[in-house]
């Protein structure tokens, strides 16, 4: 899927992966958005593919080659400069490798990578030329050499290496049913190769166990790190189609890649990037699985795949197991010649922190370089403390913000506008609280003042009861009085004044 403007290369990887010519066509014609010179240039270098022949995967070294009948099958003992091309291994959809043998100034095999006919472009050979300058100050034991490089009569740019006739660093670990201890053994000698191209200025954007080659010398295994560089160079593998893409910006194969490689600019890219792919070689070599399924990669759209490289945390070695069935389990485990069960618990702990630190995706959390990387295997190897350790809560949980961004800032607004109403409904119930206490609190006081006022009533009205008995006692007593003063005065009012002062009136 093509967005925006984009270059030769981009739309012809897509279209020569189209098997309908109209819908091939109708493509071209959409990519190229009016541009009647890019149109006409990547139909041509169609045209020119097309009858070059479709392309094959290459058998897996070591195993016997298939010659494919097409044009570049002609040229099968056919002399180019001091080398005699022999047989053919394989075809990508931009270039052939070859068998050759070389003659002067010594008589060894060769390969040979020869870009096809029409993929001439002033991009492809400035890149070209770029990469074979960097190729040829490397020197390594764990790196296939590059031998020469050139054009031929007819302008078709070709490299030569070293011929490695070894396997792939997975099959042949499963082939030999090596355990983790030799795994990682052997996986020391790529980390090696890899720093040494670094430190040369190289990166090699493609590392997988494709280009990862063991060859046995007498009875020792050594590892050899092909095809550097040639990513970069022509923007397409030659041996290995089933998950590459040059897409945009997008250099690697998918299951191998860095997210930076899966960024918008490939600008951003730097030594870390292998450090991620060796993390993801690890994984594979330890598990016997790719930290993301091959299958659900290649029918993910372009846009989804990015997502998942650069969002998706993938599974722990140890637990990648569980998502296994008991066939493939017990496979996995023949090849390590171990118990299934055992399986897990062998990668838990070190070896877990440690891929797991090599394919962070903040580039900053990796292992900084290769070598730092290879120390800390090596101090698992040695039973000594690894510096690989599990990410902190604190930082999961903002990495899990920053990859749902647009969903945690509706939440946020949301929770807040919520937060912000409840704080409003509290305050105004806190209010009505308050007003009722008040009012409960004036209705007692008030009650209260009633009560009193009801009391100092009752007393006041007992009061005056006393007074009118004490005044109808005192008006008894004059009546009385005045009474026995009509018969005897003197000795009555003599008698009446003991009562009255008795009454204290």
């Amino acid at each position: 899927m093509v967005t925006g403007k984009a270059s030769v290369e981009t739309i012809l990887f897509e279209a020569i992966e189209i098997e309908s010519a109209a819908e091939r066509a109708a493509f071209v014609e959409r990519a190229c958005t009016g541009d009647a010179l890019l149109q006409h240039e990547v139909e041509r270098l169609i045209a020119h593919h097309l009858r070059a022949g479709s392309f094959l995967d290459i058998p897996a070294a070591g195993t016997a080659p298939t010659v494919v009948v097409s044009s570049n099958a002609d040229i099968s003992g056919q002399q180019i400069g001091p080398y005699k091309l022999r047989e053919l291994l394989g075809e990508g959809g931009m270039g052939t490798v070859f068998v050759a043998e070389q003659q002067q100034p010594v008589r060894r095999k060769v390969a040979m990578k020869l870009i096809k006919l029409g993929m001439d472009s002033r991009q492809v050979l400035s890149r070209f030329e770029a990469e074979r300058q960097a190729l040829s100050l490397m020197d390594h034991p764990n790196i296939a050499r590059v031998l020469d490089a050139g054009i031929t009569d007819n302008g078709r740019p070709y490299f030569v290496m070293e011929f490695v006739r070894g396997l792939p660093i997975t099959e042949h670990c499963d082939q030999h049913k090596l355990g983790t201890r030799e795994r990682l053994e052997l996986f020391l000698q790529v980390c090696r190769a890899v720093q040494h191209a670094h430190q040369k200025g190289i990166i090699h954007r493609d590392l997988k166990p494709s280009n990862v080659l063991v060859a046995m010398h007498d009875t020792q295994p050594v590892v050899k790190v092909i095809d550097f560089g040639v990513a970069k160079a022509i923007g397409q593998s030659l041996t290995d189609m089933s998950l590459y893409t040059g897409i945009g910006d997008m250099v690697g194969t998918p299951l191998y890649m860095s997210p930076e490689q899966a960024g918008q600019s490939s600008l951003d890219v730097d030594t870390r990037s292998d450090v991620y792919s060796l993390g993801v070689l690890l994984y594979e070599l330890l598990t016997g699985c790719t930290p993301f399924e091959k299958e659900s990669l290649k029918q993910a759209s372009f846009d989804e795949l990015r997502r998942i490289i650069r969002e998706i945390d993938p599974p722990r070695p140890s637990t990648r197991f569980s998502t296994l069935n008991a066939a493939a389990l017990s496979t996995i485990a023949q090849h390590r010649d171990c118990e299934p069960r055992r399986l897990s618990l062998q990668l838990s702990g070190d070896l877990d922190w440690i891929v797991m630190k090599a394919m962070e995706k903040d580039r900053v959390r990796r292992y900084e370089s290769a070598s730092s990387f290879v120390a800390d295997v090596q101090r698992y190897l040695d039973d000594e403390p690894v510096e690989a350790c599990p990410p902190s809560t604190a930082y999961r949980l903002r990495k899990y913000a920053r990859r749902n961004r647009t969903m945690l800032t509706t939440l946020i607004v949301v929770s807040t506008a919520l937060i912000l109403g409840t704080g409003v409904s509290i305050w105004q119930a806190i209010v009505a609280r308050d007003a009722r206490r008040t009012a409960e609190t004036n209705f007692t006081e008030a009650e209260e003042q009633r009560k009193l006022a009801d009391q100092n009533a009752a007393r006041a009205e007992r009061e005056f009861k006393k007074s009118l008995q004490a005044v109808g006692r005192l008006v008894a007593a004059v009546a009385v009085l005045l009474e026995r003063l009509h018969h005897n005065p003197v000795q009555l009012a003599a008698h009446q004044l003991r009562q009255l002062r008795r009454l204290r009136l």
